[in-house]
């Protein structure tokens, strides 16, 4: 008699300061692939400084090629002065849509600029799509790690500001996924600028 087999969920992480290793999230046993590109003090400062208003929001299904016309609109909606910097921000985050894109196979993605306050997503979880692209780009970064429960995780760790994680979801085929986030916790005063990126057939809320 055949037993089931069964699988042991993907806990792996891997990162670098090379925008390819996000494809290593194909790979057996990855749940997580992290790209740190390298810092611009600033352009950060710029970012960090702008008043909550000024920041661009965005939600929109769109074709990866059209996201920095959408993301150029909701500038503008924003009242954000047209200078290199915003057209950094806007470069930036027209590079991170593709690049999920690119490693998701996905024609159409849901992209997300979000202007958060507060903790968005308190509880550890998955997010029920095949993977997300993650990226906060001004405050404290999305806290992840190895799961010992369905809401609970050990040795939790946060990404730093700006670095890019491509996570995967509970609708990723094959193995499941051992690796849980969450938002992290409000800090009084403190403004996030957060960029989410789903494969538009499976986009939902966390």
């Amino acid at each position: 008699m055949n037993r089931p087999v069964i699988l042991r969920p993907a806990t792996g992480m891997t990162d670098g300061h090379d925008p390819r290793v996000l494809g290593t999230i194909a790979m057996p046993g990855v749940a997580v692939a992290l790209w740190h590109p390298r810092p611009d003090p600033d352009w950060q400062a710029w970012l960090d400084a702008l008043p909550p208003e000024r920041l661009p929001r965005l939600r929109q299904v769109l074709r990866p090629r059209d996201a920095a016309a959408a993301l150029a609109a909701a500038c503008d909606a924003a009242a954000l002065p047209d200078n290199p910097q915003r057209q950094a921000l806007i470069a930036r985050i027209a590079e991170l849509t593709q690049l999920a894109a690119r490693h998701m196979d996905a024609l159409m993605v849901a992209l997300r600029v979000d202007v958060a306050t507060g903790q968005a997503c308190p509880k550890w979880h998955l997010d029920a799509v095949r993977a997300r692209l993650l990226c906060t780009l001004r405050g404290a970064g999305t806290q992840f790690g190895p799961a010992t429960g369905p809401a609970e995780v050990d040795r939790a760790q946060a990404m730093p500001t700006g670095s890019v994680g491509l996570f995967r979801g509970r609708a990723w085929p094959g193995e499941p996924t051992g690796i849980l986030h969450r938002s992290p916790p409000a800090i009084p005063g403190q403004v996030r600028l957060l960029v989410v990126v789903d494969p538009v057939e499976e986009a939902a809320s966390c």
